[in-house]
């Protein structure tokens, strides 16, 4: 009976060591909490898509002559006007060939008038090659003076000077990038990831609300172009869409990224 009893009790030792022992089972680490990502937008029933600020018109402006640059009538930033020379170069044989041209005009009309009135000693067929001299002559002015205009560069709308290029006494190539402009005051909105499985959707003049990230600010426009044309980026289609702001925020710059949602509904 003994025996017995002490059999039973080295089991129930060996048992309640093992449990002792025996590792306990760690529970799953929990699932790191999912960050919230605010972009600005409240998001409805749209087409979203990125985007960046551009200029309502740029430009990159070259002669269409080589010479060596004679004067520089700008520096970036400055604001020009429609019209306003930027630019010259230094042609004298161009502006040599305006003077003569005027010269010979000015000859061909003083013979012209020699032979206006009617005589018997100046026959019509003499006026008549005189009044033919002179319209050639006039001709020839209007090719000097066009030719001559090619030596300087006008701004051809209100902009911003975003670059110069060369500075005077410099060598200009013709077709060679001299002045960049942009219109800063006019920004708008170009979607630069808008697929082509979004854009039937996309009809000029919906609304849109924009968001600016680096201005952290939400405002609102309308679509106002649609490219006909599709780029390509990461091996997807998509389609600029140009977006007009209804106001443009302060500090907006050329190439600041923002997030577009497109009222399609």
């Amino acid at each position: 009976m003994k025996k017995l009893f002490w059999m039973v009790s080295l089991v129930l030792t060996a048992t309640l060591a093992a449990c002792a022992s025996a590792p306990t089972a760690t529970p799953p680490p929990a699932a790191p909490a999912t960050a919230t990502v605010t972009t600005g937008l409240i998001l409805s029933d749209g087409v979203v898509a990125s985007a960046e600020a551009v200029p309502a018109q740029d430009t990159q402006i070259s002669f269409v002559v080589s010479a060596p640059v004679k004067e520089v009538l700008v520096k970036e930033g400055d604001m020009v006007t429609a019209g306003q020379t930027l630019l010259t170069l230094y042609s004298p044989d161009l502006e040599l060939a305006v003077t003569a041209a005027e010269l010979d005009a000015q000859a061909a009309e003083w013979e012209y008038q020699y032979w206006i009135p009617a005589r018997l000693d100046r026959p019509p067929e003499r006026r008549k090659q005189a009044e033919a001299e002179l319209e050639e002559s006039k001709a020839n002015l209007e090719t000097a003076k066009a030719n001559f205009t090619q030596t300087s560069i006008s701004a051809p709308f209100n902009a911003v000077v975003v670059d110069v290029q060369l500075q005077p006494g410099q060598f200009a190539q013709a077709g060679q990038v001299v002045i960049t402009l942009a219109d800063l005051a006019h920004m708008q909105i170009q979607t630069t990831d808008l697929s082509e499985r979004d854009v039937p959707a996309v009809q000029i003049g919906q609304s849109a609300n924009i968001y600016i990230e680096a201005l952290d600010v939400t405002v609102t426009g309308k679509v106002v172009k649609i490219s006909p044309v599709s780029d390509t980026v990461g091996g997807d289609v998509v389609y600029p869409v140009i977006i007009e702001l209804d106001e443009q925020p302060a500090n907006l710059l050329w190439g600041m990224s923002a997030e577009v949602e497109i009222q399609t509904k």
